[in-house]
């Protein structure tokens, strides 16, 4: 009935006001609870970030084709390990000048404890051979005698001589130079001598003289030394004076 309804709510309205006051404290204590979390978090989320310090906070940012980095940002940032730092230097090289009092780690040598002296290699001269006026080679062009069994000191006591001007004697050898020997005295004379290797080139050239206030025997009057090894000829034609002598050729080897 209409009158019944209206009579219910009236009679259940002390009670509703009566609970009015619990319900106030439950919504109060709800309010406060979540103002309570939310300072909680606020006071947690500004100690996180003191601790890191102000600035510290790492943000992603998205560049294609680099990777997303999140650790803290520096405030200089490091070259990186790929790049070359290069500077220009007075003479334009390019190249970066070590600090000073800095030795670059490329310069630096370890001194030896005690010098080290290189051995002392003896120099010999290269062998020689003596030959004889008649040995084998020698080739004599002229009107050339042999004189044997000679007291006077000469070399297997003989020699090959000449008193004819134009002519010549000449010996092919191998080695690094030669000597003509021969006899010095009043009487002998002068003479040619040249040395041409094995192409006909000239090496050495000389006019000699075998004339001495006395009789000197094996007396080296042409000598050609220091060649570099290989085949040559001597030539020696007689120019002046009664005789023209050879006692001997040294060979170097």
């Amino acid at each position: 009935m209409p009158g019944t309804r209206g009579k219910r709510w009236t009679s259940r309205l002390p009670q509703a006001v009566a609970a009015t006051p619990w319900l106030l404290a439950s919504i109060g204590v709800i309010v406060l609870l979540l103002l309570l979390v939310k300072a909680l978090v606020a006071v947690l989320g500004h100690d996180r970030y003191a601790e890191h310090g102000a600035g510290s906070r790492s943000e992603a940012v998205m560049v294609p084709g680099v990777p997303v980095t999140t650790g803290p940002a520096s405030a200089t940032p490091s070259p990186s390990p790929t790049r070359t730092r290069r500077a220009t230097s007075g003479d334009g090289t390019g190249v970066v000048p070590p600090a000073p009092g800095r030795t670059p780690v490329a310069s630096r040598s370890a001194s030896p404890s005690a010098s080290v002296s290189p051995p002392t290699v003896a120099l010999t001269p290269p062998p020689a051979t003596l030959l004889n006026d008649d040995a084998p080679g020698i080739t004599y062009r002229g009107r050339w005698a042999v004189s044997r069994n000679r007291p006077y000191g000469d070399h297997r006591n003989d020699v090959h001589y000449t008193i004819h001007d134009g002519d010549s004697f000449s010996f092919t050898f191998t080695g690094t130079g030669l000597d003509y020997i021969t006899s010095r005295d009043p009487e002998y004379g002068d003479a040619d001598v040249w040395v041409v290797d094995a192409a006909g080139r000239p090496v050495k050239q000389e006019r000699v003289s075998a004339r001495a206030h006395r009789y000197q025997p094996q007396q080296t009057v042409f000598s050609v030394q220091g060649l570099p090894a290989g085949k040559y000829t001597i030539w020696a034609v007689k120019r002046g004076g009664v005789y023209f002598q050879v006692d001997a050729l040294r060979v170097r080897g």
